[in-house]
């Protein structure tokens, strides 16, 4: 069965892109053979992700020793199209690939080198992000079913060629490759958002997002190929583009510089710190324009406002966690002493910031959709500092905000749909007492605006507490460390704030309405929509209650991540590293127990502190000698 799910792996990315071309062909039926396509698609990967979690469970029992980084297997993929291991159940299975696109060196493809290569596989940081894509495109061709008409085949062909793009950005393993699907979303994205958008300013938008987020790509590909060539192999000297490779000549040479550091020679450790700062910024660039975090968020209002809504929906839902994936996937395995010594007290700041910011700008906005727009960017400042916490609790609830934030805010905004078919607008002045006019419109707004507020029992409660949870024990040196995780416990306050407030200006008060669209009496929910929104009602619910489900499969692989992070910790504090005991294999939560020790509590003094010009020098003289 293990070949077989290769197949159906390279199916999940193959078969967007294959719509893509083929829906402009499809004239007016263009949107049954959309919902079709979406709905294989949705069948296909539920059976990637079965197959995939029985694999990553037998991962997740094996729960690695200590701190020692080089006992993980970093970013190990399953069912990688192209492996050259054997065996029909997977036994002989590498999680590498043959398949190279562009060979820059003469080196065999199966050994290490610059080889770019189709490289995509699955494991416990991207499985549900994935599976979050196939979800989210059901409900978007749902919300455009009316408003869709003008040349429903470009537009169809379009959505699906952003949903390839972020399918095969999620699946990659070969950096190049995640650079160019990565890229690839902006060019849909731009046509979708200036071709079908209902407002005046739609190519202004368009223009303003594709530039945004184009000039931050370009600092992140400057980034990406600086990682590349500053981190060979430390043995062989040769360079990779295989993510997993190069994860671990990262921590290979971080390992070598810190052992001179405490033999007291901390110019090797100090260089390879100040040279992360630098790749550090330049993969930040555009990672948080894509997020977006303030204030490079600019573009943000005007897109989600003009894009038509079901665009709107893959947007907030997909596009926006590319930007939080990569943070992920790059920046914390690839600069982690960069990103233990800025992440929180440079980044987390503006997100702080921008949780406040958004959720004020938020409750001043007249028009619901953009009032979504501000809270998504309030809710994406939480992820960031989730992110940035770099341990168990906090990488955890990251991964699982992800997908809770898509399944929630993008359902939100499929909501929307209904008012835009009946009325044309959502401005919110305009509306009141709609409870009693359509009550199961009613009911599904209450539901999900409850789960964005984050209530107990719905999805985004759980992924919340764990972050704050995270943040608490963010044990940064240098770092205050409840500050932060106030401000995201007000920013989730303040959610409930200018929800609540909507709710009731619209569905409360004397019944108000605009004129309606056609010269029929507007009707309550139709089976499209109620499929659509109830679909993401019932989802919101199901991932309240049963959380454990997303956050046993990324276990090992949050547990390797959270040792890069405390060996980092250690790197900038100047300690010497306590590797200590295995932990047991008993544990509790979703990835167990944090080792504790000298390496891993709260740091003394001001070890960690940055002096001088730029970079992370450590402290002058090595402690524990």
């Amino acid at each position: 069965m293990y070949p077989t799910f290769r197949i159906l792996l390279l199916l999940v990315v193959l078969l967007p892109l294959a719509a893509a071309v083929v829906l402009p062909l499809c004239g007016r039926a263009a949107r049954r053979v959309a919902l079709l396509v979406s709905l294989l698609h949705l069948g296909v990967t539920a059976a990637v992700v079965l197959g995939a979690l029985q694999a990553l469970a037998l991962r997740g029992e094996h729960v690695l020793p200590g701190r020692d980084v080089t006992s993980y297997q970093l970013f190990q993929p399953e069912f990688v199209p192209g492996d050259p291991g054997v065996g029909g159940a997977g036994d002989g299975a590498t999680g590498r690939t043959r398949w190279t696109l562009l060979s820059l060196t003469d080196a065999p493809v199966d050994k290490p080198g610059p080889h770019v290569q189709f490289f995509i596989g699955v494991d416990g940081l991207n499985v549900w992000l994935v599976a979050l894509c196939s979800v989210m495109m059901v409900p978007a061709i749902l919300a455009s079913w009316v408003a869709a008409t003008d040349r429903p085949g470009g537009f169809y062909g379009w959505m699906f060629l952003l949903q390839g793009g972020a399918v095969g950005a999620f699946l990659s393993f070969d950096v190049i490759l995640f650079y160019v699907f990565f890229e690839l979303t902006l060019i849909p994205a731009f046509f979708l958002i200036g071709g079908w958008g209902a407002g005046s300013g739609r190519r202004d938008a368009a223009r303003k997002f594709f530039l945004y987020t184009l000039a931050g790509s370009l600092l992140t590909l400057v980034g990406v190929i600086g990682v590349v060539l500053t981190n060979p192999d430390p043995r062989s000297g040769a360079i990779t583009f295989s993510l997993p490779d190069l994860m671990m000549n990262v921590q290979r040479g971080l390992d070598l510089a810190f052992g001179e550091f405490l033999s007291g020679n901390p110019g090797p450790l100090a260089a390879k710190q100040d040279l992360q700062f630098w790749l550090f910024v330049c993969l930040m660039a555009g990672f948080m324009v894509k997020v977006p975090v303030w204030p490079f968020h600019t573009w943000l209002p005007a897109a989600y406002n003009e894009a038509p809504v079901g665009v709107t929906v893959l947007l907030s839902a997909l596009l926006a966690k590319l930007g939080t994936f990569g943070i992920l996937r790059f920046v914390l395995p690839l600069t982690p002493d960069a990103a233990v010594a800025y992440g929180l007290p440079a980044v987390g700041t503006l997100a702080a910031f921008g949780i406040v910011y958004g959720a004020f700008c938020a409750y001043g906005q007249r028009d619901v959709k953009l009032m979504i727009a501000y809270s998504s960017l309030s809710h994406l400042g939480f992820l960031v500092l989730g992110l940035f916490a770099f341990n168990t609790e906090g990488l955890s609830g990251a991964v699982l905000h992800m997908v809770n934030h898509g399944v929630s805010t993008g359902a939100m905004f499929a909501l929307l749909a209904f008012l835009l078919d009946r009325y044309r607008t959502t401005d919110m002045r305009q509306f009141g007492g709609l409870m009693g006019r359509y009550p199961g419109f009613a009911f599904l707004a209450f539901v999900l605006a409850l789960a964005s507020i984050g209530l107990p029992g719905l999805n985004n409660f759980v992924s919340e507490m764990l972050m704050l949870a995270g943040l608490y024990d963010a044990r940064i040196p240098g770092m205050h460390r409840p500050g932060l995780a106030v401000v995201a416990a007000v920013g989730i306050l303040l959610s409930a704030w200018y929800m609540l407030t909507m709710l009731q200006r619209v569905f409360f008060n004397p019944l108000r309405e605009p004129p309606a669209t056609g010269p029929q009496t507007p009707t309550d929910l139709t089976r499209h929509e109620l499929l659509a929104f109830g679909g993401l009602a019932a989802l919101c619910l199901l991932l309240g209650l049963f959380p454990q489900t997303l956050i046993g499969p990324m276990k090992a692989d949050v547990a390797a991540l959270d040792a890069i992070g405390d060996l980092a910790r250690d790197r900038v504090a100047g300690r010497r590293p306590d590797l200590g005991p295995p932990p047991s294999l008993n544990t509790t939560g979703p990835t167990g127990p944090a080792p504790k020790g000298k390496g891993g509590g709260e740091p003394k003094g001001k070890g960690g502190g940055p002096k001088g010009g730029g970079g992370m020098p450590p402290p002058a003289s090595p402690k524990g000698e």
